[in-house]
């Protein structure tokens, strides 16, 4: 009896087939298709809202190929196999396992599944279109054996701004002989890594800055750059450097190669900096921890004096107004009526509100296109032209789940690390700022958010929203302030109306002055000065002077403390040039210990 004939030939045969029922690709497909079962809602929802930015530079349209789902499934099912037998049966799988999913859900999963399928068939622009809305839920096959150097080009890829997207959106012409070397290259190297991997990941960022024909010209010259990556084993340096010259402005070649390894001794001496997990309001999770639980016990006369100094302080800056009362109570009940979703959902939810409601407080300066814009998901909601920022609280108050869902997945892209911790926090405080008054919910939330955003902030800005607080919550510990930098900010609290005059007036520093005072701030210590030094000054300055002149003031004494704080990285030269438009008002030698300790 031959072999072919026999049980273990027939379950070789059967084995062999089943191995490859899907194609080349079957153990991919078949791992694809049980993960899409596995995913969650939100997930779901994550996949979807990436599905719709890559469209918007691949141009396809997605409703159209939700509504030719009706004719894919009569193609699989036909006996007249319309579609490769592979095909039909990775088709069939799928359909069944997502059978109680929406249209919209399984026509992405199949266009995912077919690139995957004819992979090796299709061009590396046209599987990353079709697969990319996956990649971070169900990553492919290939990317856990990339080179780090292609590792450092994904992640220069996915940090990229808008105007570096613009620069590579630009057009381009390659020279004869280098291209003609690239093209060379490639056919000696069978599946480039690099540029699929590029291309997947260019079309989950480009889209959320920069769209349609520009947005597309700059994911393919990412696809380029990935081509080039993966084909320079076969290249000249200089052939790699003249193929690299339409992503240099954007992405520079040499941040790309090996770093140079550090001398033994550096590296033995060298001490790694221990890791900080960051806490739920972020990177000043304990200074918003402390002002959560303080501000809740402070008393009626240090509320009185808290909103006195607001309105001190609003005098020059000017910023009474800026966020209506209405604004932050919408913002409240968002976390609020959110409270049940994931922190994704109400981070997107809560820029969503935030963009509404600051665009209902700045409606008589807007066109009604311009307001439509701002409203988002809401105008489909409400006609938001006879809302107003209080009815908009209310509105926000009365919205369910289901609303709060649609909403977030309207807004396309949000920066979690950045919004979450705003979120967090507005959450430790809803509970009391729900029985407050409107005005010390809104000093309450200025000052929190930030507390959160301090590092995002520069001094000035930071101490115009925190001074209020400054004396009742300090935000900075005395400690950490060197002796000249105390007596600094002693004196600051002291000024005259003829010193603050004096503080006010124009002056200017000379560009090279300017970039060592950039040099010599980068420390940690410079900020910190300059920050008790612009809440010190914003406190005392608007009892002194107001308005445009007061706020000159405070941003002079502001820079004092910056100086002061860089003081051990300047030369004494410039630490008295620099002093100049401080030192009518506090003379530096009144800083004994700044004066007797330069040499």
């Amino acid at each position: 009896m031959p072999a072919s004939n026999s049980l273990l030939g027939r379950i070789l045969r059967a084995n062999e087939e089943a191995s490859r029922r899907f194609g080349e690709n079957t153990a991919e497909v078949d791992a694809f298709i049980h993960a899409t079962t596995q995913l969650t809602p939100w997930q779901w929802r994550q996949v979807l809202t990436a599905r719709r930015l890559v469209s918007t530079v691949t141009k396809e349209d997605a409703a159209q190929a939700t509504e030719s789902l009706v004719a894919i499934k009569a193609a699989i099912g036909s006996s007249e196999r319309r579609v490769s037998e592979p095909m039909a049966k990775a088709g069939e799988a799928l359909l069944a396992a997502l059978e109680k999913r929406s249209d919209d859900k399984v026509a992405a999963a199949w266009q995912a599944l077919s690139a995957l399928v004819m992979r090796q068939q299709l061009s590396t622009l046209k599987f990353a279109a079709h697969y990319a809305p996956f990649i971070t839920l169900i990553p492919v096959s290939g990317f856990d054996g990339l080179d780090p150097t292609t590792m450092r080009f994904l992640a220069a890829v996915q940090s990229l701004t808008r105007e570096k997207c613009e620069l590579l959106a630009r057009r381009w012409r390659l020279d004869h002989e280098a291209s003609r070397a690239l093209i060379q290259a490639v056919t000696k190297t069978e599946h480039l890594k690099a540029e699929e991997a590029g291309a997947l990941v260019a079309l989950r960022t480009i889209p959320a800055q920069l769209t349609g024909d520009l947005g597309w010209a700059a994911v393919k010259t990412i696809v380029h750059g990935g081509r080039v990556l993966a084909s320079r084993a076969d290249l000249s340096g200089e052939q790699v450097a003249v193929l690299w010259a339409p992503l240099e402005p954007a992405i520079e070649l040499a941040s790309m190669l090996e770093p140079a390894a550090k001398p033994v001794r550096s590296r033995v001496r060298a001490r790694a900096p221990a890791s900080r997990a960051q806490g739920p309001y972020g990177p000043n999770s304990t200074e918003v921890s402390n002002f959560i639980k303080s501000v809740v016990a402070l008393s009626p006369i240090q509320w009185l004096r808290i909103l006195d100094r607001r309105k001190l302080v609003a005098s020059v800056t000017r910023q009474g107004g800026a966020e209506p009362a209405g604004v932050v109570r919408s913002l409240l009940a968002a976390i609020k009526g959110t409270g049940d979703l994931d922190m994704l959902t109400r981070c997107r939810a809560f820029s969503a509100v935030d963009r509404a409601a600051g665009t209902i407080a700045a409606k008589a300066e807007l066109t009604h296109e311009e307001s439509m814009r701002g409203y988002g998901a809401f105008g489909d909601l409400a006609q938001m032209d006879y809302v107003g920022v209080d009815g908009f609280a209310k509105l926000v108050g009365r919205l369910a789940t289901g609303d709060w869902v649609k909403i977030a997945d309207s807004v396309p892209a949000v920066n979690q690390d950045v919004v979450g911790p705003l979120v967090s926090a507005g959450s430790g405080l809803y509970d009391f700022l729900e029985s407050r008054s409107d005005e010390e919910a809104v000093a309450a939330w200025e000052a929190a958010s930030a507390l959160v955003r301090r590092i995002h902030l520069t001094p000035i800005k930071f101490a115009a929203s925190y001074a209020p607080f400054a004396s009742a919550i300090p935000a900075t510990n005395p400690k950490s302030l060197s002796a000249p930098v105390l007596r600094y900010v002693s004196a600051v609290s002291r000024l005259s109306t003829n010193q603050c005059a004096v503080l006010a007036q124009p002056w200017h520093v000379a560009d090279d002055l300017s970039s060592a005072l950039t040099r010599a701030a980068a420390d940690v210590g410079a900020r910190t000065a300059e920050e008790a030094a612009a809440l010190a000054a914003v406190v005392t300055v608007p009892m002194r002077v107001s308005g445009s002149e007061g706020w000159a003031a405070a941003k002079t004494a502001a820079f004092g403390g910056r100086v002061l704080g860089s003081r051990s990285r300047l030369s004494l030269e410039h630490l008295e040039v620099l002093w100049r438009p401080i030192q009518a008002a506090i003379p530096l030698a009144s800083l004994v210990a700044v004066a007797k300790s330069r040499r």
